[in-house]
Formats: C-alpha cells, structure tokens, sequence
C-alpha cells in the first residue's frame, strides 16, 4: 500500500511506517530498518536531526537522500520544537525507516496539535516549512498516538 495525497498532510501513512509508530491494527506487519535518536528540546536539536539523519542515510547507502531528508527532518522538528509541551514533557524523537521504495521520516511530540500549513510569502519570516515538505516529499501527514501526541510524518521516494 502506498500514501495517497488528498491534500497537504492528509495522507494515510502506508502500514509498514505505522507499525514502526506502535500502532496496535497493524502490530503483525514486519518493522523495516529504523534508526531512532531522541532530541531533548534544545536549540540546537535540528542541527543534531540534520547530522544523525545524514550518518543514517550513509550507512543505509542511500547518500542522494540525504539533502532532501535533512531539510524535511529539520523542518519536522523545528515544528515540534516550537509547539510541543514544554518541561516534563517527553523528549521529542525522531525515527528514520528504511523500506525499499521509500524512506519514512517521524518526529513524535507531547503535543495532539495537528500540523497546519499556513499562507506565507516571499517577506515572511516564519510559515515556510510544511511547504518545503510537502514539496520535497512523496505524502506527509500525521497520526495522534496511543497515550497522547502524536506523529509527523513525511515519505521521501527512495530511488529518486
């Protein structure tokens, strides 16, 4: 099963991505490969994303990935940085997934505010970067999790 894009962030996350979040409908499916590295809410956890997201695509061999998935996890957490509970809350993760046709990335947080894509233009300052995932991913989208918060999360097309 692939993602469908029915407008930006209404995708359906593809079985295989949603088994890796814990989901209990489809538990039985095999994991693919995943990385996972917790970012503590600090202003330098998009640059801690970008470097282990590169590390992770090199490693999978998938280095023509890398320039694209960075910005699209960096994008990820920056959001969750920026709207998720603050002191208490969980660390914000981020999970890499390796299947062979796409590569799925996730950023969890505390929070259950959906991601919205805002108007922007070429003068503003912030509102950019749902549009950069959107734009350099196959679907994205979002799931609420059991026990609170939720999922972003983006396909990059493995092979292209």
């Amino acid at each position: 099963m692939t993602a469908e894009l029915a407008g930006p962030g209404a995708a359906t996350a593809p079985p295989w991505l949603t088994s890796v979040f814990e989901r209990d409908d489809v538990a039985a499916l095999p994991v693919p490969p995943t990385a996972t590295c917790a970012l503590h809410g600090r202003t330098t956890s998009a640059a801690v994303a970008r470097d282990f997201t590169d590390k992770t695509l090199r490693g999978w061999g998938l280095p023509h990935l890398v320039p694209d998935a960075q910005v699209v996890v960096s994008e990820l957490v920056t959001n969750a940085l920026r709207h998720a509970p603050g002191d208490g809350a969980p660390p914000i993760r981020l999970q890499l997934v390796n299947d062979r046709f796409h590569l799925g990335c996730g950023v969890s947080d505390a929070s259950e505010r959906v991601p919205a894509v805002s108007s922007w233009s070429d003068l503003s300052e912030s509102g950019r970067g749902l549009h950069l995932v959107d734009a350099l991913s196959a679907a994205w989208g979002w799931m609420l999790t059991r026990g609170g918060g939720k999922v972003v999360w983006a396909l990059l097309d493995a092979h292209g």
